[in-house]
């Protein structure tokens, strides 16, 4: 008996002390699930389909009625950054530059604008040409802007605590 009230004191303690706990995940995310399946995407540049694709798994298609649109100018570039003796490259550096800009449909204004730019670098095959090459630098790419949209998302749903308009103050 004894041994119960001593195991169920500190279980009760604990349950109530617990009984106003929030996920912070849950409320720092909020502004993710209000344009989930309720914004329209708009891409223009390079590497839509990629951009397309993933974002549509992140927030989900829009239904027939947005209340916001998502436009995205995408430009990316792949440049040698190590170049041997013989004038060949065997490091590259690819970049993709996003320039994100979230506008209400209702209130016709901008709420967001954001440019980020991402790299990485890959190594290229020697020996003439190579298919590993051709893959490493499409695995990079499509990383590289899958953390572009990460970012994004991040720094949006973290930093943005509403969805106004900008010159709403």
């Amino acid at each position: 008996m004894v041994k119960r009230i001593f195991f169920l004191i500190p279980l009760l303690v604990l349950i109530i002390s617990c009984s106003g706990f929030e996920f912070v995940y849950n409320s720092s995310f909020e502004n993710i699930n209000k344009m989930n399946k309720n914004t329209l995407l708009s891409i223009s540049g390079d590497n839509k389909d990629i951009i397309n694709s993933y974002l549509t798994s992140k927030i989900g298609r829009a239904g027939s009625k947005p209340a916001y649109i998502l436009s995205i100018v995408s430009s990316g570039s792949i440049e040698a950054t190590v170049i041997e003796i013989d004038a060949t490259a065997s490091k590259f550096m690819i970049k993709h530059d996003l320039k994100y800009t979230l506008n209400s449909v209702k209130k016709n204004c901008v709420i967001f604008e954001k440019n980020i730019l991402t790299n990485n670098l890959f190594d290229a095959k020697s020996a003439g040409y190579s298919f590993g090459t051709d893959l490493a630098e499409k695995e990079l790419s499509t990383k590289n802007l899958h953390s572009n949209i990460d970012q994004f998302l991040n720094e949006f749903s973290i930093n943005y605590s509403n969805l106004k308009c900008k010159n709403e103050g």
